[in-house]
C-alpha cells in the first residue's frame, strides 16, 4: 500500500495531469447512450456490443490508463488512431473485439472536447471542465464503472498490457493509479457543474447547456466512425490534446 501511495505521488510529480478530455463518468455515460440506440448500427457489430456490453464500456473508460503518454511519439501515442487501429488489429477474440470499439468510441468523443473545448487551455481550466462534464451526467454512471465484471476487466488489462507502451511506469501500475482515480471520481459533488457556474470565473468556461450539447456532437462522431470505421471523417479529426504535444515541445525545446 504504501509503495501504491509513492508511485501517485511520482507521477503527480512527473505529470501535472492526466489532461483527459472528457472525464471517466462522461465516458461511461456515452458508452451507455450509445449502448441504448445501438440498434441503428450495422447488425454485426449491433450483436457484438448487445452480447459484450461490459467490453465495450471498460474500451470506454481505459483509452486513458496511460499516465505521460505525451512523452511518447505520436504513433505510439494511446491516444492515436495509429494505436487505436494497431490494437484492432491484434484483436483475437470478440470480447477484445467489443473492448477496442469501446476504446476507439473514446478517441472519437475525445475529438470533440480537444477540438472544441480544451485545446489551449491550461491544466487547470481543462480539470473544472471535466470536473463539469462528470458532475452533470451523475454519479449512476461511477456505479456503471467500478461494478464492471471482474473477469471483464482481467481479461482486457491482459490484453492491453501486451500492446500500449508506457514512457515511465508499466501498463499494469499506470492502470492501477488510473483505477484509483476512477474511484475518486465518486467525490464529485453532484452540483458541481452549478457551483462552478456561479463561483469560478474561467475565460470560455462552456455553461451546462453547451456541455450537454457537446455530449451530443461526441455522441454522432462516435456514431460515425462506429459505422464507417477508417472511412469516417472522425479519422481526420486529432484525439492527442494539443495541450499535451506543446507541453512536450517545450521540453525538448529546453534540452
Amino acid at each position: 500500500m504504501k509503495i501504491f501511495k509513492l508511485l501517485i505521488i511520482i507521477s503527480f510529480l512527473l505529470i501535472p495531469s492526466y489532461a483527459f478530455a472528457w472525464g471517466p463518468l462522461t465516458h461511461i455515460y456515452l458508452g451507455s447512450e450509445i449502448l441504448s440506440i445501438a440498434s441503428i448500427l450495422p447488425a454485426g457489430l449491433y450483436e457484438l456490443l448487445r452480447r459484450y456490453k461490459e467490453d465495450f464500456l471498460y474500451g470506454n473508460l481505459m483509452a486513458d490508463i496511460i499516465l505521460g503518454k505525451k512523452f511518447l511519439p505520436y504513433n505510439r501515442n494511446s491516444h492515436s488512431w495509429d494505436v487505436a487501429f494497431e490494437l484492432m488489429d491484434a484483436v483475437e477474440t470478440q470480447q477484445q473485439k467489443a473492448f477496442v470499439y469501446g476504446y476507439i468510441s473514446h478517441l472519437a468523443a475525445d475529438t470533440v472536447a480537444h477540438e472544441k473545448l480544451t485545446s489551449g487551455k491550461r491544466h487547470i481550466g481543462h480539470t473544472v471542465f471535466e470536473l463539469k462534464s462528470d458532475s452533470l451526467v451523475g454519479r449512476k454512471y461511477w456505479f456503471r464503472a467500478v461494478s464492471i465484471n471482474r473477469k471483464v476487466r482481467r481479461r482486457n488489462d491482459t490484453f492491453l498490457e501486451s500492446t500500449l507502451e508506457s514512457p515511465f511506469l508499466s501498463v499494469r501500475t499506470n492502470k492501477r493509479i488510473y483505477q484509483g482515480m476512477v474511484l475518486l471520481t465518486y467525490l464529485t459533488p453532484k452540483k458541481m457543474n452549478t457551483f462552478i457556474d456561479n463561483n469560478l470565473f474561467l475565460p470560455n468556461m462552456p455553461n451546462s447547456k453547451k456541455i450537454k450539447g457537446l455530449h451530443k456532437d461526441s455522441l454522432e462522431r462516435i456514431l460515425d466512425i462506429l459505422t464507417k470505421g477508417e472511412c469516417s471523417d472522425v479519422i481526420g479529426k486529432d484525439p492527442v490534446s494539443h495541450m499535451e504535444t506543446r507541453g512536450i515541445g517545450k521540453l525538448l525545446k529546453g534540452l
